[in-house]
């Protein structure tokens, strides 16, 4: 048979750490193996200068030339003197046919080439990881369209991809289900199906980094053991991208992230990534910064739908959590007050139907969570009870300022109509620092706003509306009172139909109607009574005195006759600051009836 081509393909490059990442490894000297550990080593080799060599010297750019391997051989491991060798096959194997895998697209690593089944019984665990350990970084592992077994946890390397072809979105009875999906067995064993390891545990030379599942789905409904995660990473694992993956019915989280040797994983892309009825939370990311999800969903998960402790500077865009035991969201853990904190931006994201509250805030810390857009409905199922304290959206004990832009919620019963109506509560505030609703839609079975009490600032805006009942018969509070705190800022006219005050009132201007009645008939009312700004006294003898203690040194009494009676006299006051203040008249027999007012300066 004639020799193979090697080298000069788009994943024929020597890498290696550069400055705490990978880069490429010019002048390197490779040798080539028959297999992954031991082996033989290949020695009849052609350069391509036409000499014959035992080993090939990558290029200024790290690239492998172009090499002829010796009669027959169309597939070698290469070493360059790391850890652990990789995979290189021919791209042509000297008889004009392609020497890749038939079936496959080129550079692509297809698990059925290193012997997997993908029958739905076989054991592909270690033909799945050969072709993980095999790729090259920025290669491709291919799963074609069919169900994988496994029997322990699959670890993908740095830099690899592993894809398939088909992700399901949920399991519904009657519905197509095409069988393409890693299922662990029900002998499996391990924390994770998959896994992302950092370089403390996976051994590597420098920071685990770009990792990617695309088109994958795992189905643990085989799994027996608790706490097996679908996806787990554990340390400073970087730049890692999901999209459109499943992960349904493991006994753990769908993915699970978590502190190891001093570090979290942080800075990942997830993409249309479905978690469906899995034993314990949907997402739970620990400490999880510069995270983007973006349509996710976690459905009749176990606990929380989303459990997110902390992951300053991230965002979730078009999330849903739906039927979970627990929280749709929980935003929980402290999400510090140090110069490298941050917050999180929630932008129209839903719920639907979770066991406990819609969303729940007890996030402590300084940053700010923003939610914009959200829409609740039919939260606080609480087992088909309703009722126990629960909100479409609740805040409790955050010490966190949380913004929220426009609110909804709508209540509802289960989907065949049975159960109590849910939630409790649209919005509920309890021994919160800061929280601010600008404007919502709120329709809940008790109250659509709920100030539970011991909150340090409760902004309710302008426009909220309540709704309270089930859908078909209910009671609405479309003008409820709206509280504001601080300062109420308005640029042009403030129209008010009528209004009331419990505090001082200010008027700045500086003109000679600073303050005018402008219509025929206004006038102003002032209560009078006991230490009265207004009052009317009756003289004996000429004179009267009229206890107050809001008189001041300052403060301008000014009198007027209301009803004559006897010797009128002029009529003068004299001050008592915090005491009183005496009306008398130069004639000691005025028995006149006196009106005062008391001013004070500004």
């Amino acid at each position: 048979m004639a020799r193979a081509t090697f080298g000069r393909t788009l994943a024929d490059f020597v890498v290696r750490p550069t400055d705490g990442l990978w880069g490429v490894a010019p002048g390197t000297e490779l040798t080539f193996w028959s297999a992954a550990d031991g082996g033989d080593q290949y020695t009849d080799l052609i350069n391509a200068m036409g000499a014959p060599a035992t080993t090939i010297v990558t290029d200024e750019n790290g690239a492998i030339p172009l090499f002829q391997g010796p009669d027959s051989i169309t597939a070698m491991w290469a070493d360059a003197g790391g850890t652990r060798r990789a995979r290189i096959e021919a791209h042509s194997d000297g008889t004009g046919g392609g020497g890749g895998p038939a079936g496959s697209v080129r550079d692509w690593l297809n698990v059925l080439d290193y012997g997997a089944a993908g029958d739905n019984v076989s054991d592909d665990t270690a033909a799945i990881q050969a072709a993980l350990d095999a790729c090259p970084m920025g290669g491709i592992v291919y799963a074609p369209g069919r169900p994988y077994r496994t029997s322990r946890t699959l670890t993908i390397p740095p830099g690899v991809t592993l894809m398939s072809t088909h992700t399901n979105l949920m399991s519904v009875v009657g519905l197509v289900d095409p069988p393409c999906y890693i299922k662990p067995l029900a002998t499996f064993e391990g924390d994770a199906v998959i896994a992302f390891l950092d370089e403390i545990d996976g051994g590597y030379s420098t920071i685990s980094a770009e990792h990617r599942i695309v088109s994958v789905m795992i189905d643990g409904s085989d799994l027996t053991e608790p706490g097996t995660d679908g996806i787990r990473a554990r340390g400073n694992i970087q730049n890692v991208q999901l999209r459109d993956v499943t992960i349904r019915r493991v006994t753990g989280a769908g993915v699970h992230t978590e502190f190891n040797g001093g570090f979290y994983p942080y800075s990942w892309r997830l993409t249309r990534v479905m978690v469906d009825n899995t034993g314990w939370h949907g997402f739970a990311f620990e400490v999880m910064t510069d995270i983007s999800l973006m349509d996710c969903q976690a459905i009749g998960c176990g606990a929380s739908g989303f459990e997110i402790a902390n992951a300053a500077n991230s965002h979730a865009v078009g999330c849903r959590a739906e039927w979970n035991v627990g929280d749709g969201w929980h935003i929980t853990g402290d999400w510090a007050t140090g110069t490298g904190s941050g917050g999180m931006l929630f932008s129209g994201c839903s719920t639907d139907r979770n066991g406990a509250n819609g969303f729940l805030i007890d996030a402590t810390g300084n940053p700010v969570l923003q939610f914009e857009n959200i829409h609740t409905r039919r939260d606080g199922r609480n087992n088909g009870a309703g009722g126990g304290n629960y909100a479409g959206f609740a805040c409790n004990g955050a010490t966190v300022p949380v913004i929220v832009g426009l609110l909804t919620c709508y209540p509802g019963v289960d989907d065949d109509g049975t159960q109590e109506n849910s939630p409790q509560f649209g919005a509920r505030v309890t021994g919160c620092t800061y929280v601010s609703v600008d404007a919502g839609f709120l329709h809940a079975d008790t109250a659509g706003w709920s100030d539970g009490g011991g909150n340090t600032v409760l902004r309710r805006g302008l426009n909220i509306a309540e709704r309270v009942g089930t859908t078909d018969a209910f009671v609405d509070q479309l003008a409820p009172p709206t509280d504001v705190a601080g300062n109420l800022n308005v640029g042009g006219y403030a129209a008010l139909n009528s209004g009331q005050s419990g505090g001082q009132w200010n008027i700045w201007d500086g003109g000679p109607k600073a303050l005018n009645l402008g219509s025929g008939g206004g006038g102003i009312a002032i209560a009078e009574g006991a230490n009265a700004r207004m009052g009317t006294s009756t003289l004996a003898a000429g004179a009267v005195t009229v206890a107050n203690t809001s008189i001041t040194a300052n403060t301008r009494v000014i009198v007027s006759r209301q009803a004559a009676g006897g010797a009128l006299g002029h009529l003068s006051v004299t001050k008592t600051p915090g005491t009183g203040f005496t009306i008398t008249s130069s004639s000691n027999t005025d028995t006149s009836a006196v009106a005062w007012v008391l001013l004070e300066p500004a």
